[in-house]
């Protein structure tokens, strides 16, 4: 449904106006509501907990889209460069969420850095993906 309604809305997520623009906050909001959910789903393999993951990574993503993304959209020439580094960010957020024992089930596997990397490049990749089929 939230896919529809974005599509429907035609936003790019990547000129966005956030407060002042319905369709781009729900283009916005689908791609990293299922970027949340992929990811999340990813991270069961290693026997985290779901919901406070969930939430945890759905606001992660937005302080990381606020607070990194748009200034380095910014600052630098090209949209990849501004998503490799973004990706690198996610990673480490990634990581970091894992090390917390709030996330962690009775029987976690320890999660290594190049999965973390690899998980954050393959959130970030569905998130990109939704966020331009919702564009046009």
């Amino acid at each position: 449904m939230v896919l529809f309604l974005a599509k429907v809305a035609f936003a790019n997520p990547i000129i966005v106006d956030p407060l002042g623009s319905i369709p781009s906050v729900i283009v916005l909001g689908g791609a990293i509501t299922v970027e949340a959910c992929l990811v999340t789903l990813l991270l069961l393999f290693f026997n985290m907990s779901v919901k406070p993951l969930f939430l945890a990574l759905f606001f992660g993503n937005l302080v990381l889209y606020f607070v990194v993304f748009l200034p380095l959209l910014d600052l630098l020439p090209s949209l990849w460069m501004t998503e490799i580094l973004i990706v690198t960010a996610d990673g480490i957020m990634i990581k970091l969420i894992s090390l917390c024992e709030m996330f962690q089930e009775m029987y976690f596997k320890g999660l290594k850095w190049k999965y973390a990397f690899l998980i954050g490049m393959l959130g970030n990749s569905i998130s990109y993906y939704v966020g331009t089929i919702m564009y046009g």
